[in-house]
């Protein structure tokens, strides 16, 4: 992720704009009971590489404490692969979440 602040690093009130590549892994791929009763098996998820995006601003509460809020959008896009009574079978699914972080920082 790239970042660019805007004002000067002094401003007590700094707003930044960043973008960048974003890398999903997906851990622990299971199907729930009713998924396995609809005759489904052999779960998984590709990794997917995407654009990532974000939008915040920093405030200084103190000459080293900070308070901060942004917004991020990431592109995840992946194939979901299984069985359904043992023929295989994929899905193109978009996953694309909006993220709302809140954040207290300090500067070392």
């Amino acid at each position: 992720m790239v970042q660019y602040y805007f004002g000067n690093k002094d401003s007590q009130f700094r707003p930044y704009v960043g973008g960048g590549l974003n890398f999903t892994t997906f851990l622990d791929e299971d199907l729930t009971s009713t998924g396995k009763a609809a005759g489904l098996s052999d779960l998984s998820l590709d990794n997917s590489w995407g654009l990532a995006v974000n939008l915040g601003a920093d405030y200084m509460l103190s000459d080293k404490l900070f308070a901060g809020a942004s917004i991020w959008y990431a592109d995840i896009g992946t194939d979901v692969k299984f069985k359904h009574n043992g023929t295989p079978q994929k899905v193109k699914t978009d996953i694309d979440p909006w993220v709302f972080m809140v954040s207290v920082g300090y500067e070392f």
